[in-house]
């Protein structure tokens, strides 16, 4: 990695850190003025917590995995 690669990487985590804050600032002031309050922080900040990706198992798998006593669903 090169240093401009490294400031280029550094910079962009310290406005992330700074968007973080900012975010978690905004929830907690809503607390405060009595406004709804997520319950979760995914609820909160959905674009700080992606969804998790998911895979569909290819057909090969599945006729294994059924013939083994996998439960269908």
């Amino acid at each position: 990695m090169t240093v401009g690669e490294l400031m280029k990487v550094l910079e962009m985590r310290r406005k992330g850190l700074a968007y973080r804050m900012w975010r978690q600032a905004i929830i907690s002031s809503w607390a405060i003025m009595g406004k709804d309050y997520p319950d979760k922080p995914e609820e909160a900040l959905p674009e700080l917590f992606p969804a998790p990706k998911k895979y569909e198992m290819p057909d090969f798998l599945k006729e294994k995995w059924l013939e083994r006593g996998g439960r269908h669903g």
